[in-house]
């Protein structure tokens, strides 16, 4: 079996030596992704962790609920994405400049953040802000990087490892971070994450060339002066995708963001929600991103989606049993499938984003496909919180499974079209 291992290394070796094109390929996604690790990692910090601490600790549902609006920078960076296609740093190339200066805040503000643990909750709360509007903003000029240097054969395997790399992250910020925080300690915890994300920041510089108009013909064609929202705005198929797109998020994402407050109302312990769901989650995630590469070479994208669905409304009626029965093993599998059915979802409209946005002003459309149904889905998900103590947890995801159902058949036009 070693010798065998060794022998598919030593030939994947030789592939990358002897074609170029996989070997460039496979650099930019190491280079994205390592960013994309860093970036999951503060999403798992503010979206995973803090709303389950805050529960535990006898706040109401409603109350906790409101922690989620630290997430709303990571859905408005469509206020400001035509800046990053406008103005270039005067340093590095057009996207590294912005990717290196705002990973570069951001690591400062953590930093700083790790010498103030005795700040005031306001003072807490303005950093924290910042950090995560830099990180937001780094992740547009990446995305954007991303689609203009992803060749179109490898968008789908470029969206299935961006969902890796995001797993990853959401695993170390939801999961392990959160759960280590206890025993590391206040200042210890955030300098190490500080220092994470500037090492995650190193591989991505080996880009420069690719984003160069001399070597690239997809940066000499871009038009960033004129950059606008309302140019995507004006375009009724653009209008129909992005109002698709939204919906579909809004359905989706209050049926992941808010499984872990379930779990605590049903008697699961803190610690097991932080190892199991915090590390089984993302983990699920990183198997559908291995799954989904196939599936959706060899089933299609429709296909694809179909199935992903399924997994997702099996998933709801695991957690509504679990819930009704207070069966914890239940309610914890439904809580992990349906992170890895949604994922699934996701992988397959990032594909379609990639070549949606690869266009005069990338950074813009981009930012305004996942900016805006990320915003979108950030109300859904504070304001399902408010309505879960109104009716119940059973209730709630009885109509999220209904909502999906719908959802599945508003997406089958925009994913099948070849555009």
């Amino acid at each position: 079996m070693l010798g065998k291992t060794s022998m598919q290394r030593e030939g994947l070796l030789a592939a990358m030596r002897y074609n170029p094109a996989l070997r460039q390929n496979s650099m930019i996604l190491f280079g994205l992704n390592a960013l994309y690790v860093g970036f999951g990692v503060v999403m798992g910090v503010v979206n995973g962790g803090m709303p389950t601490v805050m529960r535990a600790q006898g706040i109401d549902i409603a109350t906790a609920g409101w922690i989620y609006l630290l997430y709303l920078p990571f859905g408005l960076t469509f206020l400001w994405a035509p800046v990053i296609d406008r103005i270039r740093l005067p340093f590095l190339s057009r996207r590294l400049g912005w990717i290196v200066t705002m990973q570069g805040i951001a690591v400062l503000g953590i930093a700083v953040v790790a010498f103030n643990e005795g700040a005031s909750p306001l003072a807490l709360f303005v950093f924290g802000f910042g950090i995560v509007v830099a990180i937001a903003t780094m992740d547009i000029a990446l995305d954007a990087l991303a689609v203009q240097v992803i060749s179109p054969d490898w968008r789908s395997v470029a969206s299935a490892t961006k969902l890796a790399a995001l797993s990853v992250g959401t695993m170390l910020g939801g999961g392990v971070f959160v759960a280590l925080s206890g025993v590391l300690g206040w200042q210890t915890t955030f300098l190490i994450l500080a220092g994470l994300l500037g090492l995650l920041l190193c591989p991505v510089l080996a880009l420069r060339g690719l984003d160069d108009p001399r070597f690239n013909p997809r940066v000499a064609s871009e038009n960033s002066g004129g950059a606008s929202l309302m140019r995507l705005l004006r375009t009724p198929v653009l209008r129909m995708r992005l109002f698709l797109l939204t919906v579909a998020c809004c359905i989706m994402f209050p049926l992941v963001g808010l499984n872990r407050l379930m779990l605590v109302d049903i008697g699961v312990p803190i610690g097991e929600i932080g190892w199991i769901v915090g590390t089984l989650g993302p983990l699920s995630m990183l198997v559908t991103s291995a799954v989904s590469i196939p599936l959706m070479r060899y089933m299609g994208l429709v296909r694809s989606m179909l199935v992903f669905a399924a997994l997702a409304f099996v998933a709801l009626l695991a957690m509504a049993y679990g819930f009704s029965f207070e069966n914890h093993l239940v309610a914890i599998v439904g809580a992990v499938a349906i992170g890895a059915g949604v994922s699934g979802i996701y992988v397959i409209l990032a594909t379609k984003i990639i070549g949606w946005s690869a266009g005069t002003q990338p950074a813009t459309d981009y930012a305004a496909y996942y900016g805006i149904s990320r915003f979108g889905s950030t109300l859904m998900t504070v304001a399902a919180a408010q309505v879960v103590p109104l009716v119940n947890w059973g209730l709630f995801y009885a109509a999220g499974a209904a909502a999906l159902f719908a959802m599945v058949f508003l997406l089958l036009t925009l994913i099948g079209r070849n555009d």
